[in-house]
């Protein structure tokens, strides 16, 4: 078993676009296109890198910038949130 690098600067994003794509897949995600998330997971995975060390709610302040640049209903929104934070999370404790 290959063990991923805990270093914050470093992230896969094809393998955290994967996984999520494989969740979405199994209905865990909800109904909508995987294409509408893979960017969320792209500007999780970005925002992790800029501040690997800040809280959640850092975190989410930065999210919620960069989606006020894009057309998101607040229904959405709260969706795309949940999965930005879940996606840190993973990208947190990842250990293989």
């Amino acid at each position: 078993m290959q063990v991923m690098s805990r270093d914050p600067s470093v992230i896969d994003v094809q393998a955290e676009i994967a996984h999520w794509q494989a969740r979405h897949a199994q209905g865990n995600l909800g109904a909508g296109k995987f294409s509408e998330l893979s960017p969320v997971v792209k500007m999780a995975c970005d925002i992790y890198l800029q501040a690997p060390r800040s809280s959640d709610q850092e975190r989410l302040r930065l999210f919620r910038d960069r989606l006020e640049h894009h057309f998101i209903s607040s229904s959405t929104q709260s969706n795309y949130e949940q999965l930005a934070t879940d996606c840190w999370q993973r990208l947190g404790n990842r250990t293989s």
